[in-house]
């Protein structure tokens, strides 16, 4: 079987997972565990025009062939545009363009299954063998909008438009549309736009709220490497996240059950403190103590009451996800800001105007503060060496906090631990620096207290070595490394 390391890990099956992988020797943490590389690649659904050889934004550009999207001659000739090309021109089906190039563009939801198709076509061993036992979830996804508007833009086009029944039938398109909707991930372009890609063996691997591996894309290939985060135990079972990890436990449970077809009852999901992280804890409006909290998290309409035994306060998860759902919308809000002041600014006052609601450590407000942690230091006004100790000490702080929530429910080594790594050794080291220059501390205590910012480096550069050397977490690793041995030196000259 191409692509993976069979020592590592056995595939297993039973009734709960379907098919799952369990670790056959003893994995160290950060341990390469198997490689994998997509057999297709393309649009996720609702994309807006991009080009379809690299996924940039194409501004009205069509392929002089076939007349879909594609930014440049170069990218007419990209591996994974010339099947649909052929298959374009030969039906003579052109892209209709809109007016507006940033708007949703249901024309490209049929780019992606129709690469399955030809990959099958193209290599029916590998399909067969890895990619037709997928889990589909056709009944399921009968009952959602969904399934219609797959029938339209994808089955119905490919079929009778595209003058594809001769090869392939309708019940296999929509068949294709499930396995790209139940086990695509979502993968970062060279483009800037994020794709969608199906990867067989990491497709296996179960989930979990608290997972032991992590994976990252390289983008010259798409291939996807898979590490274990913490040590993996020989027989234990390797569990991905295929979630955002810092996400409350209503909005995992929502987004599994509507993406992935099921119900989460991991640990931490079935804890309403979650593992004492508290991501989805309230503060109680009616009295002074009590929290709220989920009487039980894994019933999707159960009770929230406040802990406190004489206060009678209660609430439904429905008015929960309202809630939720408003909040998340300031908060996108605030993300869609230009990195600058204002953008600092209003997330401080966000964090004031929510800090009676919810608990300090909140996923919401956890959000807002891990953007935070990465916006000091780095925009016009803030920059690091002008922050005032009480800034720095903040920034720190919020960096910590993520450092700690994450230990509990992303352990080990990750992308988000190592970019966290990074941004708290700047406060650390220009506090230190700080004390000195005031002569709080000794040169002796100073060289002491620049060790923590030093380690912290060189876990974020050892961690971020493993991404992709263009993204941004790869090129903060070898900034980490630069940095730690500049670091390191400055103290030796002491």
């Amino acid at each position: 079987m191409a692509g993976h390391a069979p020592q590592h890990y056995d595939i297993l099956q039973n009734d709960k997972y379907g098919r799952y992988l369990v670790a056959n020797k003893n994995i160290d943490s950060g341990e390469l565990i198997f490689t994998d590389t997509p057999f297709a690649f393309g649009p996720k659904p609702d994309t807006c025009p991009i080009c379809l050889g690299c996924y940039a934004a194409v501004e009205g550009r069509l392929c002089s062939k076939c007349g879909w999207p594609i930014c440049s001659k170069e990218c007419e000739s990209a591996p994974a545009h010339v099947g649909e090309c052929d298959v374009f021109r030969a039906a003579n089906v052109r892209f209709q363009p809109t007016d507006d190039w940033t708007a949703a563009s249901p024309q490209l939801d049929c780019i992606t299954p129709l690469r399955l198709l030809l990959a099958k076509e193209k290599n029916p061993e590998r399909w067969q063998r890895e990619v037709s036992t997928m889990e589909t979830h056709t009944e399921a996804r009968k009952q959602r909008p969904s399934w219609a508007a797959d029938q339209i833009n994808v089955v119905d086009f490919l079929i009778d438009h595209c003058k594809l029944g001769n090869r392939f039938d309708k019940e296999l398109v929509q068949s294709v549309c499930g396995i790209l909707e139940v086990n695509s991930v979502e993968i970062p372009s060279r483009g800037g736009f994020s794709i969608r890609a199906i990867y067989p063996q990491l497709a296996i691997a179960a989930h979990s709220c608290v997972p032991n591996i992590v994976h990252s894309i390289l983008q010259s290939n798409y291939q996807v490497q898979v590490r274990a985060a913490v040590s993996i135990k020989s027989g234990d079972m390797l569990h991905l996240c295929y979630t955002y990890a810092l996400s409350p436990t209503i909005v995992r449970q929502d987004f599994l059950f509507d993406s992935k077809f099921f119900k989460c009852e991991c640990a931490r999901c079935a804890d309403p403190t979650e593992l004492g992280t508290h991501l989805s804890t309230l503060k109680c409006q009616k009295c002074d103590n009590g929290v709220v909290m989920a009487v039980n998290p894994l019933d999707g309409e159960t009770k929230w009451m406040c802990t406190e035994k004489q206060c009678a306060f209660k609430t439904s998860t429905t008015a929960m996800r309202k809630m939720l759902a408003v909040v998340q919308a300031d908060i996108d809000q605030l993300d869609a800001l230009e990195p600058g002041p204002q953008a600092i600014e209003q997330r401080e006052a966000t964090l004031n105007k929510f800090k009676s609601v919810f608990h300090p450590r909140h996923s919401l407000l956890l959000s807002i503060k891990h953007s935070l942690a990465q916006l000091y230091g780095r925009v016009e006004g803030y920059e690091i060496d002008e922050l005032p100790d009480i800034v720095l000490e903040r920034k720190a702080e919020f960096c910590r906090l993520v450092l700690n929530t994450l230990d509990i429910v992303m352990p080990g080594e990750s992308r988000m631990r190592g970019m966290m790594l990074y941004e708290l050794h700047a406060p650390l080291m220009f506090l230190a620096r700080s004390e000195f220059s005031a002569g709080l501390i000794t040169q002796e205590k100073l060289k002491d207290r620049l060790q923590e910012p030093i380690n912290c480096l060189a876990d974020a550069a050892r961690i971020l070595s493993r991404e992709d050397p263009q993204s941004p977490e790869g090129i903060t690793g070898q900034i980490a490394f630069q940095s730690m041995e500049q670091l390191k030196a400055s103290i030796e000259s002491l």
